[in-house]
């Protein structure tokens, strides 16, 4: 065989052995009936906001509540509050101030102590600095990116808001595992063996919060950690991606310690005309992270926030169980509003338009909300759910089923048609990791070849 000849078939068995490349989540959430498909996989369901379950929802609506937030006594001209500020600040402030009070006087109130108003005042500029941005940017004939509008406006009232979470930018995670792994094809690899994301912000509990969790002897961590190795995988391997390090984290990186990590809230930006498609990607971040609150039984809603060229969206996520199968199902719910029937579009959505001020005030301290929520009532529920997991695991013989993608679903696949050959019958489906061991290769005797 010439040297050519040689290099074509190699080229040839290359071609046909190579496998299709799985799509990321940003292509997965481009295409409605790959989303669909991956949803599918993980029993993820669009529902209507009243369809949270009772107990959840009045934390929820706290978190949305920014009534009576801000001073009211800004509003008047003749106040003492306001004459300071003409003194001190531009006229213009003011009257951007005056403006979110016609549009929405409810979000004044009396009761906003003297401290809180100080603090709010400073707070206040930064919003009206990012305001005057947007404005400028949308009077512009120039065509701004997505960056553009997250570095001169979305980040420019999200930093000064976070001041008690852990704020970060771009933090890769982990995906969910699907499902139902007996269900799965081979053309629905190219989606379903995606591995991650990377929301462009989130708020995370600060490791400090969460260190009597983890760092004692006898903290539910090294509890769990100790108790469940060689369980924490139903269908085979120990160690690996389905060490229990990694399913205590989110994050596709592990943390420096060993400790739990958890998200409150996953924030997507894009375009305008992408708007729909953020909330996709942004729902397979937040699916993720009710997966992993799910599998350390914590009872607790997930936020999401979408941002498109100065318009806000938000949802709320959470887990319930199917009571015929065990199985979990992740429900998301759109924000409606605290008045669906005043909506400015006939969407299921509730959407701040951030060159109102009293919206992108709305949004300011819907964040400092958010902020708020995740070392308040976020981490109590984290704490209260992680305790009483150790408890189940070391006393009720509950087994910790790992929640983080992992591992080649090409193999279950070929592992599924392996059993159904054996035996009939295809694996049960509610097994949610793949088998870490490959089929094994038939070995062929070789034939003497003819001389």
């Amino acid at each position: 065989m010439s040297r050519r000849s040689s290099y074509e078939s190699y080229d040839s068995i290359k071609t046909r052995t190579r496998k299709p490349r799985c799509q990321s989540a940003s292509q997965i959430a481009k295409n409605v009936k790959s989303f669909e498909l991956w949803a599918a996989h993980q029993e993820c369901e669009e529902v209507a906001y009243d369809d949270m379950p009772e107990d959840m929802r009045a934390t929820v609506q706290g978190v949305f509540d920014v009534v009576g937030r801000l001073p009211a006594e800004w509003l008047s001209k003749s106040s003492e509050a306001a004459t300071r500020i003409r003194e001190v600040l531009p006229a213009d402030l003011l009257e951007f101030v005056r403006k979110a009070g016609k549009a929405v006087p409810d979000l004044f109130g009396t009761q906003v102590s003297t401290d809180d108003s100080k603090h709010l005042l400073s707070e206040l500029q930064v919003v009206f600095s990012a305001w005057k941005r947007l404005r400028k940017m949308r009077k512009s004939s120039r065509k701004w990116s997505e960056a553009d509008y997250a570095a001169n406006v979305y980040n420019v009232i999200r930093s000064p808001a976070i001041q008690k979470g852990d704020y970060r930018a771009q933090c890769s995670i982990a995906l969910a595992q699907p499902l139902s792994l007996s269900r799965i094809k081979t053309s629905d690899l190219r989606v379903l063996n995606a591995k991650t994301a990377s929301p462009d912000a989130s708020i995370f509990i600060p490791a400090r919060l969460v260190k009597d969790l983890a760092y004692s002897s006898k903290s539910p961590y090294k509890v769990l950690k100790s108790l469940t190795k060689g369980k924490t995988s139903v269908s085979g391997s120990i160690g690996g991606e389905s060490d229990f390090r990694y399913q205590a984290t989110p994050c596709t990186k592990l943390p420096d310690a060993q400790c739990f990590e958890f998200a409150s809230t996953y924030w997507e930006d894009k375009k305008h005309a992408y708007i729909e498609d953020a909330h996709r990607q942004n729902r397979m971040a937040t699916a993720s992270a009710v997966r992993q609150l799910h599998a350390l039984h914590i009872n607790a809603p997930i936020f999401g926030v979408v941002w498109a060229q100065g318009t806000v969206r938000a949802h709320v996520d959470w887990w319930e169980t199917n009571s015929k199968t065990g199985q979990v199902m992740n429900r998301s719910a759109a924000y409606a509003g605290t008045n669906p029937s005043s909506r400015r579009t006939s969407g299921v959505f509730h959407e701040w338009n951030l060159e109102e001020p009293a919206d992108i005030l709305q949004v300011y301290l819907l964040i400092k909300n958010l902020d708020t929520w995740t070392v308040n009532g976020f981490l109590e529920r984290v704490a209260e759910g992680v305790q009483q997991l150790a408890v189940d695991v070391l006393h009720e013989g509950h087994r910790l089923v790992p929640w983080r993608r992992k591992g080649d679903l090409a193999k279950v696949i070929g592992t599924n048609a392996q059993e159904i050959k054996a035996e009939g019958t295809p694996r049960p489906s509610f097994s949610v990791t793949p088998s870490s061991s490959p089929p094994k290769h038939k070995s062929r005797k070789r034939v003497p070849r003819s001389r």
